[in-house]
């Protein structure tokens, strides 16, 4: 379950794009942040996805990707072109098929064959019309859906959603969201054929004129079940509020966001944006990732948290011309380790469990401090963002968790209710977390 949101100049403070998506997958599927160099291919060259084998391209751009470490797509992620692509599960009454190409797979293929918003809509049309989509999308549990993608770039937006080999796409006007719901219902600027020609076949609809993209594919006991529209709802009322004023800012505020409620718990309330894992049947995905970027004409700024919870973790600056990753960054996998900042983090979050709302009280002002110095001097000045910037605000953030990882005992304890502890305890005997 994810929320990805975007803004255009004229809803922005600074009249730029900005894009934003919390990733939520499994609680213990790491999540990398993936630097790759643009590339030339040879004729006949063959690039391996997830699932299948397909024809590589002449050549490939640079790309930064958010990408869950055992597949070849990803959950988000930028090109050097700036152009931004996150996608959501959409949960459909057509089946899944048991192969073809992932959402992951697809978003991660636009990025690297697009210069624009629209060549990555096109791009993702032509492989999903060749291929398909499909496959096992789960790390330990099998998790089979359809896609939708929000995709930008400095001038244009498009929201795009899909069922088996059909499609519907709409461009996005001013600000726009997506969660695991189908969002576009009549007013969707194109479609492919067959879609609702499928759905008037079917019965989900009575003609053209009935037909209504997300009533008539829409699952509706998985979709309740998953808390897309409520989500939906509250990212763009947040949207809205802010409209023609939002800035980078703004947008980490959202990712990180858990409702109106006062003294909010993990264990006692579910369908947030930041979310939290707390079940193994209706709360079973968390955030492991967020990524936010600012895309305008003359410079483009990208960051991620590279860990879990945004709640609890501070963005770093990413991805910048002739950069890689942050010195001291190291990969994580399936197995626990306490060098990789995603574990590092991941750690402090299952022991801040035990401690909300109180830990969320404490550290998220720490949090806003280095956050609030680090963009002023990030998108202060008017020069490319240099790898000791980035080393330099990795080693900054990385310094919260570790930090907090030893003072939180001193905080006030309270123990969740009984299912969601041994619903962690169950986690952390299976990752070999203390």
């Amino acid at each position: 379950m994810c929320d990805t949101i975007v803004a255009l100049g004229a809803a922005t403070k600074d009249g730029v794009t900005l894009f934003g998506k919390n990733s939520d997958r499994e609680p213990d599927e790491v999540q990398n942040i993936k630097i790759y160099s643009r590339q030339k291919h040879k004729p006949g060259e063959n690039v391996e996805c997830t699932y299948l084998t397909i024809p590589q391209v002449s050549a490939t751009a640079a790309i930064m990707l958010c990408q869950p470490f055992w597949m070849f797509g990803a959950e988000m992620g930028a090109n050097e072109y700036g152009v931004v692509i996150g996608n959501e599960a959409l949960f459909t009454k057509e089946k899944p098929d048991a192969t073809g190409l992932t959402g992951m797979d697809l978003l991660r293929l636009a990025l690297e064959r697009s210069r624009t918003a629209r060549e990555a809509l096109e791009t993702i049309i032509e492989l999903l019309e060749k291929y398909g989509q499909g496959g096992n999308c789960g790390y330990r549990q099998k998790f089979l859906y359809m896609n939708s993608f929000l995709i930008a770039d400095v001038a244009e937006a498009y929201v795009l959603e899909t069922v088996k080999s059909w499609w519907a796409w709409k461009q996005v006007k001013d600000f726009w969201s997506i969660s695991n719901i189908i969002s576009l219902e009549k007013d969707f600027d194109a479609c492919s054929p067959g879609l609702v020609e499928n759905a008037i076949k079917k019965g989900y609809c009575k003609s053209e004129v009935d037909f209504n993209f997300r009533k008539c594919y829409s699952d509706k006991i998985i979709t309740w079940g998953a808390k897309g529209a409520p989500r939906e709802a509250r990212s763009r009322a947040m949207l809205s509020r802010g409209k023609g004023a939002l800035t980078t800012a703004d947008f980490m505020a959202l990712l990180r966001d858990h409702g109106d409620k006062p003294g909010w718990t993990p264990d006692k309330s579910g369908g947030t944006i930041c979310m939290h894992a707390a079940d193994k049947l209706i709360r079973r995905s968390q955030s492991v990732c967020s990524m936010v970027a600012k895309i305008g004409k003359q410079q483009q700024f990208y960051y991620t948290t590279g860990a879990s919870n945004p709640c609890l973790s501070p963005y770093y600056p990413v991805f910048s011309s002739g950069t890689v990753n942050p010195s001291g960054y190291l990969d994580g996998d399936a197995g626990y380790s306490a060098e990789p900042f995603w574990w590092e983090c991941e750690k402090l979050h299952r022991k801040a469990l035990w401690h909300f709302p109180a830990a969320l009280d404490a550290i998220q002002p720490q949090i806003a401090e280095y956050e609030q110095g680090m963009l002023a001097a990030v998108e202060g000045g008017k020069v490319p963002l240099t790898q000791d910037t980035i080393d330099k605000y990795f080693t900054k953030a990385r310094a919260i968790p570790r930090d907090w990882g030893t003072k939180l005992d001193s905080l006030p304890l309270r123990k969740p209710k009984w299912l969601f502890c041994r619903y962690w305890q169950s986690y952390n005997r299976l990752n070999g977390i203390e």
